[in-house]
Order: C-alpha cells, then structure tokens, then sequence
C-alpha cells in the first residue's frame, strides 16, 4: 500500500485515502504566502467559539493547508501505530486541545515571521 503525499490530498484531505498520509517537512514550515491565510484562521477561531459549528472545524482546518499539514503530523507523531488516513481521523485524534495548540503554534509561528518581513 502506497502512502498518499498530504500536499497531493490536501483537496479532498477529508474524505480518507488509500494508505495512510504522509507530511512533507516543507509542509508544515511558514513561509509568506501563509500570511495570506489569516483571513481563513479568524473563521476557524470564530467558530471554535461558536458550539453549533463544531461540523465545520475540518473543513476549516482543510482550507488552511498548512494547519492541515500541522494536524496530521501532530497526530502521526503521537499515534504512530495508527494509519492516518484522513484530515478528520487526525483531528479526532488530537482532539480540540491538541487542535488549538497547533493553531496558537502557527499564529505565534506567523507572528515571528511577519516581524521578521517588516524588519528586512
């Protein structure tokens, strides 16, 4: 069984793949196009405060591809006897704790690097 390239499923990342994902390191480094994305994270932190929204969260965090990346690669990294297979099993698998961390990880991430921009 072959493993599926996250950045090759990230359009159809929650529908579960043949063979388990597999994360590129470049997949989950911030680089400046992900601040373009900020509009995207401010969806995803508004519903995370709304609790009637808790169907949508995998399809925000699917939109935000590097968050996607973070989650799958959190919940290989934890759970390394189980295929991961989709963005919604590794989401279910880090739970919301583990969601919301690698969220404040890549606005603190995207924080560093937009002062490092405005410095160059």
């Amino acid at each position: 069984m072959q493993a599926a390239s996250l950045s090759q499923t990230l359009v159809n990342m929650r529908a579960p793949v043949s063979g388990p994902l597999t994360v590129n390191p470049a997949d989950i480094k911030v680089q400046a196009k992900h601040l373009g994305e900020l509009d995207k994270i401010h969806d995803l932190l508004r519903a995370l405060n709304d609790p009637y929204a808790s169907k949508n969260i995998g399809v925000l965090v699917g939109k935000i591809q590097i968050l996607a990346a973070r989650c799958v690669h959190r919940a290989q990294s934890r759970s390394s006897k189980i295929e991961i297979n989709s963005l919604d099993h590794a989401i279910n698998l880090i739970g919301n704790r583990g969601l919301e961390s690698e969220l404040l990880d890549l606005l603190e991430d995207l924080t560093m690097l937009k002062s490092k921009l405005d410095n160059t």
